[in-house]
């Protein structure tokens, strides 16, 4: 099964895999969400049961719906929680995913008010949901009498390094969310990031590289004695050669792609130094604005450890280009493209480039997954670009106000 979910020759599609398992008729399939994940991907379906039944709403015998996910990534679990196809595909009702056995304790009955306690904290407030990658980790928000703390569901075997990687970098002097606690079953507790989501501040472009590169500085001399988790060079083979089959008619783009990166990534990385492995603008809190804005927490620490530093520097570049594209308010919009453009030049070198190129590659496999045929276009334009050399926004331009200068 490839990574759009689309059949191989002799395998049926998603749709089909799930229709068939669960004896849901394909009318009663809705796609709602479809990410890479391992070799495969994880799809995710809203489901109405006994839609044929034609039955309004709440009326006896009306379709109720769940959440089902097909996964076809053939990453090993410790569990099963639903229905294996061997050798094909798993598939299974959420919140029951293998991937996360802390979830459904976690988040759901009440639990979340119980480890709270047992830390010392109360909460005042029903856990909220804020964000969910299946197969990868859980997000949820509770209000409590100190104020907000947030709950990370992880897979089990990362939970340890991940608490590794905040305490190295607390004890680094970085601005890390204090960890309240943790549960080697893949729950990590902690307090909320002092601050404001930088997405909601008004900083100046140039203001806020400067913050950047001092932030940088100090992830650096951080002590770590493990492998930062990126793995962006390695991902290049699998990227093109899912995004050959999810978005055959981009192949030609595709194909320049890898080649423009390849050749950045036949450079020597520079020394390995401590970094964060995921740093862009969604990661960061800050206090005040405009020239005088200063960071004030970090987080998603996750991925940190020792690594190449041009990884941190592409990460943030491609991240910023591609949140300019979904930035619909003209003002943000350009400033957004400002720091993608800053971050370009302050950074360049023909590793970052490279790297750069690989993450929009990323972003536009996701899109063609998606069905969003003119993002992909354009996030395609953007990491030819990358890779190159070329302005980001220049070759965003083509997709109307989404790249219109600002």
């Amino acid at each position: 099964m490839d990574a759009a979910g689309a059949a191989a020759p002799d395998r049926p599609s998603d749709e089909e895999l799930l229709s068939s398992a669960i004896g849901v008729p394909a009318s009663g399939l809705r796609m709602i969400s479809r990410e890479p994940l391992g070799a495969g991907a994880v799809t995710g379906f809203e489901v109405a049961h006994g839609a044929e039944s034609g039955l309004p709403d709440g009326a006896p015998g009306a379709p109720r719906t769940t959440i089902e996910y097909v996964d076809t990534s053939g990453i090993p679990v410790a569990r099963e929680t639903g229905l294996v196809l061997e050798g094909v595909a798993r598939v299974w009702t959420h919140p029951a995913d293998p991937h996360l056995p802390a979830l459904v304790p976690t988040a759901f009955g009440g639990a979340v008010v119980v480890l709270l306690e047992r830390l010392g904290i109360e909460a005042v407030g029903a856990p909220e949901f804020v964000a969910y990658r299946p197969g990868r980790r859980a997000v949820l928000r509770v209000r409590t009498a100190e104020g907000t703390a947030w709950v990370k569901v992880v897979r089990p075997r990362r939970i340890s390094r991940i608490v590794d990687a905040h305490r190295a970098l607390e004890a680094g002097g970085l601005p890390t969310p204090r960890v309240r606690g943790w549960s080697p079953d893949g729950v990590l507790v902690i307090d909320a990031a002092a601050g404001t989501a930088a997405p909601d501040v008004a900083w100046e472009p140039d203001a806020l590289l400067d913050r950047v590169d001092e932030l940088r500085r100090r992830i650096e001399r951080t002590t770590t004695e493990w492998t930062a988790r990126t793995g962006v060079p390695e991902r290049l083979p699998w990227y093109a050669e899912r995004a050959h089959e999810a978005i055959p008619q981009h192949q030609a783009e595709v194909s320049r792609v890898r080649a423009a990166c390849a050749l950045g990534l036949a450079t020597e990385p520079a020394e390995r130094r401590t970094i964060h492995g995921d740093l862009h603008i969604g990661q960061l809190f800050l206090g005040g604005t405009g020239p005088d804005v200063a960071i004030t927490g970090l987080i998603d620490v996750d991925t940190a450890g020792l690594g190449d530093p041009a990884e941190d520097a592409a990460a943030f570049c491609s991240h910023a280009a591609a949140s300019a594209l979904i930035t619909a308010d003209a003002e943000p919009r350009g400033r957004v493209w400002r720091l993608a453009e800053g971050a370009q030049r302050r950074w360049d070198g023909q590793r970052m480039r490279a790297l750069t190129g690989i993450h929009l590659l990323g972003h536009a496999l996701a899109a063609g997954m998606s069905g969003d045929d003119d993002r992909t276009r354009t996030l395609l334009a953007l990491a030819e670009a990358a890779a190159v050399g070329a302005p980001l926004r220049g070759a965003a331009e083509p997709v109307g106000s989404a790249g219109a200068s600002s």
